[in-house]
């Protein structure tokens, strides 16, 4: 077979376009494009060295077939020069199109930060940075925006060897699943949030999790957690570390000297407050052991070994069925009950119930107010009397002392006004009825001496000790306690009859 059916062979089987070929005595040529005419290949068979194609002649070729933009000069050249030392070439790239490109993917903006996020250190009016909080995520509220969803974009179009253009490729959509408490909006533009919590997003689901979960110690790697939902923490809250939850705590560890406060119920294995711990909760309190903690709540206290000098307030009962209380103060509106009540030691523990505690601490404070500013008002007073004024008395210190009156008669006008108001408040306060009061303490066990029982109003101190189970309530007619045998708390003080305390005391 001769080079010239070759050649003739090959231009059957090899390109996809061809766009020129030149047959001569010293060379055959052929010029075809790839794929979607974006490159220009070469193909040359010499027979006569001396008499191949130069490089003005393969540019001025190119130029009749619209190629001029995406010429490889160089390439050319060496083709060119390669064909005059009698080399075979095959499938040279001369020339180049532009191809298109593609567009960016769709993608999800977040517009809060998730809990992946590294930690955000704020610093205060004094530049003082409180490296407890971290703030590494974003509390959401139902309805809220969490992400903008960005559509795919298009790419830069491209150009043929021959100056088409190509359309410019589109990026794919973003395949995002919605997880519990998301939706979109109605043009599916945004993501919004349906309940509230923490936003999570693994890169194709987008979630919102109502509970937020430490597995291990918080400490400085987790630092104060302020979270809209639910914080459970496999183990111990360190001192000095606070929690903040608007559905709940539950803590399976000991807590030290923190402060817990949730919009729901709490639940811990044992706190040690050092007098500087403080629980407060919109539901029901469940511990092991509390010591040393300030309590309020707005449920039962439930407590399954001892509440030691504490201050405990409860808008129901407060219970230590198997355990002690011991030293501090206890309120509660539906009964205090306890295996043993007091300590031997002679520590002081004063229980109270039957009061609603919110209501009591309102008037308390208000009182507090009253009191304070009658006091200044007074002081006030005394700073404004009449004093007798030198002849000799300069006209500047004349001057400084008008406009110490001055500022002083401003001050007692803003108390006034404010004592006002306090006095207002104080004469339409009225304590509500609460049908579930129950001043009622049960002491399945002892009733040491020394603890100081308030129930309505009686105050009275126990003199000996009371071996249990007992029930003591308030004898109203006689104005005394009635220690008499036990009853659940459930059975309120006010549904035991003059009959039944008549018969208990025979």
């Amino acid at each position: 077979m001769t080079a010239h059916s070759e050649a003739q062979k090959e231009q059957v089987e090899i390109g996809v376009k061809i766009l020129a070929e030149i047959k001569s005595p010293a060379y055959i040529l052929r010029l075809h494009t790839g794929e979607a005419q974006l490159n220009l290949y070469a193909r040359i068979i010499v027979f006569d060295a001396e008499d191949t194609i130069p490089p003005s002649e393969l540019i001025e070729l190119l130029a009749k077939n619209h190629i001029g933009e995406g010429v490889d000069l160089e390439e050319v050249a060496r083709f060119c020069s390669k064909a005059a030392m009698g080399i075979n070439q095959e499938n040279v790239l001369l020339a180049r199109g532009t191809a298109p490109t593609v567009g960016d993917d769709g993608w999800l903006e977040l517009s809060v930060r998730t809990s992946d996020a590294c930690a955000d250190y704020h610093e205060d009016a004094k530049g003082n940075v409180d490296l407890r909080t971290l703030n590494t995520f974003t509390n959401v509220e139902d309805g809220q925006q969490i992400g903008i969803i960005h559509p795919p974009q298009l790419g830069i179009s491209g150009f043929t060897l021959q100056g088409e253009p190509i359309a410019a490729i589109k990026g794919q959509p973003l395949v995002l699943a919605l997880g519990e408490g998301v939706k979109l909006s109605e043009d599916g533009a945004t993501a919004l949030s349906t309940s509230g919590g923490r936003v999570v997003f693994d890169g194709r689901t987008l979630s919102i999790a109502e509970e937020f979960v430490v597995r291990g110690d918080v400490d400085l790697s987790v630092g104060n957690i302020d979270f809209n939902g639910v914080v459970e923490i496999s183990g111990d809250v360190l001192d000095d570390f606070n929690i903040t939850a608007s559905k709940g705590i539950r803590i399976s560890g000991a807590v030290g000297a923190c402060r817990l406060i949730s919009g729901g119920p709490v639940e811990i294995g044992s706190m040690a407050g050092l007098g500087t711990g403080l629980v407060r909760c919109q539901g029901d309190l469940r511990a092991k052991y509390l010591n040393q903690v300030q309590v309020e709540c707005w449920g039962n206290v439930e407590v399954a070994l001892e509440i030691r000098n504490c201050s405990v307030k409860a808008t129901r009962a407060i219970m230590v069925e198997r355990g002690t209380i011991s030293g501090g103060e206890m309120v509660a509106l539906d009964g205090i009950e306890a295996k043993h009540l007091g300590a031997v030691s002679g520590i002081k523990t004063r229980l109270t119930a039957g009061i609603y505690f919110p209501e009591v601490d309102r008037l308390a404070s208000l009182q507090q107010q009253q009191r304070s500013y009658n006091q200044q008002v007074q002081h006030l007073n005394t700073a404004l009397a009449p004093r007798n004024k030198s002849k000799n008395m300069r006209k500047a210190l004349q001057e400084a002392l008008e406009l110490r009156a001055n500022l002083l008669t401003q001050r007692k006008a803003t108390i006034e006004q404010e004592k006002t108001n306090v006095d207002k408040s104080l004469a339409e306060f009225k304590a509500e009825d609460h049908p579930s009061a129950n001043p009622k303490i049960n002491a399945l066990g002892s009733l040491k001496e020394g603890v100081a029982i308030v129930l309505g109003s009686i105050v009275e101190e126990i003199k000996y000790e009371h071996t249990g189970p007992i029930s003591v309530i308030e004898d109203r007619t006689k104005g005394i306690l009635h220690f008499m045998g036990h009853s659940p708390l459930q059975v309120l003080a006010k549904e035991i009859g003059d009959e039944e305390l008549d018969d208990s005391e025979e």
